[in-house]
């Protein structure tokens, strides 16, 4: 990875980082509930998602305070679906960055209340900073984590038949590429959909269907009423990126538990394809991810670009 990029992913971090631990302490809650979520958050991982979010939006203009509170009620689901998916009645997993899960360290009463007090943080963080024109976001982010993303994904880990890569891409999809696709084609809209760039947001539906991009038979993001041709490409561009590389994200995590000897939490792309094969669709679809930032975008794509080199296994 380039200094450039390793600068950029610090610097961008560390503006995560302030802006989680403010909205963590501004909240309502006792001190030693927010010590729980302090400690589902605290030390992150790699903020992958609202990284992608920031990158996104710093292709059409610099993001700003509101941008960053959006960005940081990605993460906050994230955490949220970690919580819960921890739990006993879930994947049952004592372990997460090193440290016990939420549920260890302080009982699952406190886990799952910590779990739906994210979520709901989150909602509250976006109900509070958007513009008028921006509460269509709002609405994508509630499908991609419910019906169309990460819940339903979760219900179908645990209770579908998975029997194919097919049907592991699917899931892989909804539980992990829902919320990265978000973050990638809400980031290029955000600042486009603001009151002071006069931009229509009625005219854009921020929301993306069952596979999250399709449209009209092709692939991108949904749009009603009246839409700019390149507007409607760029986004298409951004919701297919985030598509491909949310499943190469998944498919990446499954390759590093193989290659590490370490024991999946249930079913790998392993279970039906040889390690060649595995390596194949992985790059397969980084190479989709890379393809959709051929675009023609008005900012530099080099760090989003270096982002799915990244995860390149050879």
């Amino acid at each position: 990875m380039s200094e450039t990029f390793d600068k950029r992913m610090t610097e961008w971090k560390e503006q995560i980082d302030d802006c989680l631990r403010s909205i963590i302490d501004d909240s309502k809650y006792p001190e030693d509930f927010k010590d729980v979520m302090r400690y589902s958050m605290f030390p992150g991982g790699k903020r992958l998602r609202p990284i992608l979010f920031l990158e996104w939006h710093n292709l059409f203009a610099p993001p700003n305070r509101q941008a960053l509170v959006f960005a940081c009620a990605i993460e906050i689901i994230h955490a949220f679906s970690l919580i819960h998916d921890d739990m006993p009645c879930m994947d049952n997993d004592d372990i997460r960055r090193g440290k016990p899960t939420v549920h260890k360290e302080f009982g699952e009463g406190k886990a799952l209340l910590a779990g739906d007090a994210l979520l709901t943080l989150a909602f509250e963080c976006l109900a509070s900073s958007l513009d008028e024109k921006q509460y269509p976001l709002v609405f994508t982010m509630a499908r991609l984590v419910g019906s169309r993303g990460i819940i339903n994904g979760q219900y179908l880990d645990l209770y579908a038949k998975c029997e194919s890569v097919s049907d592991l891409v699917e899931i892989y999809r909804k539980k992990t590429g829902a919320l990265i696709t978000l973050a990638c084609a809400s980031g290029y809209l955000f600042p486009q959909m603001s009151g002071a760039l006069n931009i229509e947001s009625e005219g854009l539906l921020c929301g993306i269907d069952n596979e999250y991009y399709d449209i009209e038979a092709q692939r991108g993001w949904h749009y009603v009423g009246e839409r700019s041709s390149e507007t409607e490409e760029l986004v298409l561009g951004a919701a297919a990126f985030g598509s491909s590389f949310g499943i190469a994200f998944q498919l990446y995590d499954d390759l590093s538990e193989y290659l590490s000897c370490e024991q999946p939490d249930g079913a790998s792309i392993l279970d039906f394809a040889s390690l060649d094969e595995a390596k194949i669709m992985l790059n397969g679809y980084l190479n989709e991810a890379a393809a959709a930032l051929d675009r023609n975008y008005h900012g530099d794509t080099s760090v989003l670009r270096e982002f799915v080199e990244k995860f390149v296994i050879v």
